[in-house]
């Protein structure tokens, strides 16, 4: 786990790519927003912004660095893009079409039964890292893992590959990595030479830079969306938290030696316990038991009662 100084030191330079890439001195939500509505439109703005209301409050940071990742894609594809039928590598050099982006923010999600407004968003974020990928180097050739042990093997070549090409394969939204094609013993048999793969460097679009960098950097505490004013009734971190959960969550804590002062609770508020959470130190720097306890807090932010009554009981077992 990062320390404190490690981890501030990575939000700092998230900041700095996320000024970089939006040319937004001061990045905050609002000023997202506001910039949306001149690199998107209007319409598709207000669109963005219904969906990410949707989003469960813990994971607001995904629509919203989703609407960072769709303003720099259509920055470098331009508005014709959410016009475009998508297509997405869906088997080794097999390209199918999903529709238009538009189509999708129109709908809202891909599937209604499992996803919310913010997963809809999220999934347009990958389509757009993906297709400015495409657009700087190339379709890639084939999905790669690249965690995967193996040292060969991993990618599908074509039919005319020959040693000494350099391909494209796909690592994730918006990232590609190079393929080298190499003679090697034990691959597939091309006329008389056996044909291999060494994967070498991974690239990142800023697509997709942008996306994570904002996550990272703004994607702690409260995050309210334009419209939403801290303490008023249009702020859902303002709602009431359930007085018993909330004091065993607090009593269990300080037993297992967070400070009174870092927890400043029992807490009333979603917003006071959302808080606190980042104050001592979740979810990053404490082991253990506190992801139950972790589990338990983002349970309670996000109204889930059956998730929240586990945790609290498997914390006081």
């Amino acid at each position: 786990m990062p320390s404190d100084s490690d981890l501030d030191k990575t939000r700092r330079f998230a900041a700095g790519e996320v000024k970089r890439l939006l040319g937004i001195a001061d990045p905050t939500v609002d000023r997202l927003f506001a910039r949306a509505k001149t690199v998107l439109g209007q319409e598709r703005t207000n669109r963005c912004l219904d969906l990410a209301k949707m989003a469960p409050l813990s994971r607001r940071y995904v629509p919203v660095s989703a609407i960072a990742a769709l303003m720099v894609g259509t920055g470098e594809l331009g508005l014709e893009w959410w016009a475009r039928p998508h297509e997405e590598l869906t088997e080794p050099q097999v390209w199918s079409s999903k529709g238009s982006p538009d189509a999708l923010l129109d709908a809202g999600h891909g599937d209604p039964k499992t996803e919310d407004g913010g997963s809809c968003l999220a999934e347009l974020a990958g389509w757009i890292a993906d297709d400015a990928a495409s657009k700087m180097w190339g379709r890639p050739i084939d999905y790669v893992d690249t965690t995967d042990p193996r040292v060969d093997g991993r990618v599908l070549l074509p039919d005319d590959a020959v040693a000494g090409d350099r391909l494209t394969a796909h690592a994730g939204s918006g990232v590609r990595v190079w393929v080298d094609v190499v003679e090697h013993q034990g691959m597939t048999e091309r006329g008389s030479t056996l044909l291999g793969t060494r994967l070498a460097e991974k690239q990142y679009h800023d697509v997709s830079k942008v996306r994570s960098a904002w996550a990272i950097a703004f994607g702690a505490g409260p995050i309210r969306l334009p419209g939403e004013t801290a303490g008023r009734p249009s702020d859902p971190f303002a709602d009431n938290l359930d007085h018993d959960s909330s004091r065993r969550l607090y009593t269990w804590a300080v037993a297992n030696g967070a400070s009174k002062a870092d927890l400043a609770g029992p807490w009333r508020t979603k917003d006071a316990l959302w808080t606190a959470r980042f104050r001592v130190g979740l979810p990053y720097s404490r082991p253990g038991a506190w992801m139950i306890f972790d589990d338990a807090v983002t349970a309670a932010i996000d109204g889930d009662r059956e998730v929240l009554a586990d945790s609290l009981a498997a914390l006081e077992q």
